[in-house]
């Protein structure tokens, strides 16, 4: 299995972003949408974490459960019931 390249744009526009979120809450007196104690930031942190984690784990993993998933059975008129009128 091939291992999941990381994308540094996305990280670095989701640095420039949140600072930029950041920067106009300050500048405009708007409540920052982030807690104000480090114990609410390490939450955070460690649920982003978790996140990216979890989501590592399971883009490494092979689908087991694929069979189970909806989707469109996409069938040609003439096998439908009723004869494809």
């Amino acid at each position: 299995m091939s291992v999941p390249t990381m994308n540094w744009l996305k990280i670095v526009a989701g640095l420039v972003l949140s600072f930029a979120v950041g920067y106009a809450c300050r500048k405009f007196g708007i409540p920052a949408a982030s807690p104000p104690v480090l114990s609410g930031a390490l939450l955070v942190f460690m649920m982003s974490s978790g996140y990216w984690l979890v989501d590592r784990y399971v883009a490494r993993r092979a689908a087991r459960n694929k069979r189970h998933c909806g989707g469109h059975a996409i069938v040609p008129d003439s096998k439908q019931a009723g004869g494809g009128r």
